[in-house]
């Protein structure tokens, strides 16, 4: 194998690491969350293993709203 193939290969397995480690992250983070009740966090954990991107992402777009943050972080106009 030439060295552009070992760094191609590298980089897959990089790659590969980072996002498991996400869902796995993610997976754990749902289980911890005492604001879910038992039938909320297996239908986020079934997201994540069925779709695995798409559920971290809709999480991380979820996880601030559960704490009450979705309306106060917009930067608002000022006179």
């Amino acid at each position: 194998m030439e060295a552009w193939q070992w760094i191609l290969v590298l980089l897959t397995g990089a790659s590969a690491i980072f996002v498991m480690g996400s869902i796995i992250w993610a997976v754990l983070d749902v289980l911890s969350e005492v604001r879910l009740d038992q039938t909320t966090r297996v239908l986020w954990v079934v997201l994540l293993f069925v779709l695995p991107l798409l559920g971290l992402l809709a999480w991380l777009y979820a996880k601030p709203r559960l704490a009450g943050f979705g309306n106060s972080a917009r930067l608002r106009k000022t006179p």
